[in-house]
């Protein structure tokens, strides 16, 4: 007996329209008749890429992404095989976005829900007002990362540069590794059970192989988690 073939999702191609034009078909996507996974290729380092997006979809994108990356984005569940420029998922409401590249400046920016993971390095100001968001990074950050926190949790696998948590009043930064410098007023707290539990959760829905007890925590002194 044969086996039926798996439907493939959709491919679209820079090389058929622009960038523009993809974020406009992304957002008139009718998933009824056009299905939910999508696989976008020969993208080449477009900027404002699928701003705004609202739309349950699963999107794999072959290429590299310039700035402000699905910023405002709600529900879309997206993986970039590549790198990824600044502000990646700026002000992400829902959904998830995963990058096994490297991140520019700011990534997770002002953030208010759901997850967000760069398998790679990312630059300075990672989690930046981060305000609800869960933004992981598997590698080493830049300075000033969760500068102006105030809820979410921001999880650095790698070395962290100078002025953690600057400006921070609330959420919760986990780090493995070494500390450049951290903000007067960040102090390191004990790790309970249910900090193990929820790092623990993060750590696998970004695929990243790693112990939670082999990180530390740390929260503003006297601010909400």
């Amino acid at each position: 007996m044969e086996m039926s073939a798996v439907p493939q999702p959709p491919t679209i191609s820079l090389t058929e329209c622009t960038a523009e034009e993809i974020g406009q078909r992304l957002r008139a996507w009718d998933s009824s008749t056009d299905g939910t996974a999508i696989s976008i290729a020969d993208q080449k380092c477009a900027h404002g890429f699928a701003a705004g997006l609202n739309k349950s979809l699963t999107i794999q994108i072959n290429g590299d992404l310039g700035d402000f990356a699905f910023m405002l984005n709600e529900h879309a569940e997206i993986e970039v095989n590549g790198n990824i420029g600044t502000c990646a998922g700026h002000s992400l409401v829902s959904g998830f976005l995963l990058v096994n590249g490297n991140a520019g400046d700011g990534f997770g920016a002002y953030a208010t829900g759901d997850i967000m993971a760069c398998i790679g390095r990312a630059g300075m100001r990672c989690g930046l007002a981060l305000a609800g968001g869960d933004v992981v990074v598997r590698s080493e950050v830049g300075s000033e990362a969760a500068l102006g926190m105030t809820g979410g949790t921001l999880v650095l696998g790698n070395s962290v540069g100078e002025h953690l948590g600057a400006g921070m009043t609330g959420g919760t930064i986990f780090v493995r590794g070494t500390i450049k410098s951290l903000a007067s007023g960040i102090r390191e707290n004990r790790l309970k059970d249910s900090d193990t539990m929820r790092l623990s959760l993060l750590l696998a829905r970004a695929g990243i192989r790693a112990a939670a007890k082999e990180f530390r925590v740390y929260r503003a002194h006297g601010g909400a988690t």
